[in-house]
């Protein structure tokens, strides 16, 4: 006698992973049914389970430190004498490299020094830029430079104190070339010429991220903050969170489908530690079903006139169908209700 899709919900899935066996439900009174279907060999079970299952698309990315971005030392005044080595991280105030064996910093700020800065300088947002990080390196303070778009006296004893700190003739003026303004740290990547060259550099951000060239057509599937998966080189894995998801779709080779540019940054920083670059898999979760009923694929039965069923056997020996609709599919495990 069929007790009907409730016995399912509380059930010993037998899986048949021998040849020609099928996948049976026993029932939850935990009677032993001596039918064929169980005694036949390769049988195991496995307990019908409430669980959380995810769907994931896995598309390959390239762990790093992200785009690079290029930078001139000294603006092209006086000879470069010195670069910061491959892999330096340079914060606030530290030095990317010599001129005339004089150091040249890096300043935050998102606006490029085009001007030298003094006490004949009109004001400009350049100024308060400058203040702003004369302030946050302890030279100076908010009380007597605000920071503000006006060169005062208070700026010029500042670029004094800075400038006496660094070994620098402490003329009170910023000259361009002296500093180098970007958005945050850097980390050395690549020098595009020696010393006695250019003073070319190419800089990354610090954090180390995973590069993806994403299939335009699944850019609906991922958005910024998006919760994902890393597979590191060595097959552990590493939470990691989607950080930006580009808009313009880039042409791609004959053949190939367009793609989007998608960056992941992993949320533990030490991870793939000694990895300068590496090729990775990011796991992208499509679809999600949060505590559902669950049994093995195995133990599904594909019917003749189309859905599934599982097998069950009751206390009394008897075995019958239950029609169950298949949900989302995970890890070898299927949703069932």
């Amino acid at each position: 006698m069929s007790r009907g899709p409730k016995v399912v919900l509380a059930a010993i899935v037998v899986l048949a992973v021998g040849a020609g066996a099928a996948g049976v439900v026993r029932s939850s009174d935990g009677a032993h049914a001596e039918g064929s279907k169980l005694t036949k060999p390769g049988a195991q079970t496995a307990t019908v389970t409430r669980k959380d299952l995810a769907e994931t698309q896995d598309v390959s990315g390239t762990l790093g430190y992200g785009a690079t971005t290029d930078v001139t030392i000294g603006s092209g005044h006086g000879t470069v004498t010195g670069l910061a080595p491959v892999g330096t991280v340079v914060d606030r105030g530290s030095k990317l490299g010599e001129v005339d064996g004089l150091p040249v910093v890096l300043f935050f700020g998102d606006r490029p020094m085009w001007r030298n800065l003094d006490d004949k300088a009109t004001t400009g947002p350049d100024i308060e830029e400058l203040e702003a990080n004369l302030i946050a390196l302890g030279y100076g303070t908010n009380a007597t430079l605000g920071p503000n778009e006006t060169w005062s006296q208070a700026t010029t004893e500042a670029v004094k104190r800075w400038q006496a700190a660094l070994g620098r003739p402490q003329t009170g003026s910023v000259a361009m070339g002296d500093v180098v303004f970007q958005p945050g740290a850097v980390r050395i990547a690549e020098h595009s010429t020696g010393a006695g060259g250019g003073g070319g550099l190419k800089v990354t951000g610090t954090a180390r991220v995973v590069s993806v060239s994403l299939a335009a057509k699944y850019q609906t599937l991922v958005k910024a903050g998006q919760p994902v998966r890393v597979e590191l080189p060595d097959e552990s894995t590493t939470p990691g969170t989607i950080s930006s998801v580009g808009t313009v779709a880039t042409a791609a080779q004959q053949g190939q489908d367009p793609t989007v540019a998608v960056v992941v940054t992993l949320n533990d920083q030490h991870a793939g530690a000694g990895l300068d670059q590496a090729p990775v898999t990011v796991h992208i979760t499509t679809n999600e079903a949060k505590a559902v009923l669950a049994v093995p694929v195995g133990a599904l039965l594909a019917l003749a006139e189309g859905g599934y069923a599982v097998e069950k056997v009751t206390s009394l020996g008897t075995t019958s169908l239950v029609g169950v609709q298949a949900g989302t599919f995970a890890d070898g495990w299927v949703q069932v209700t």
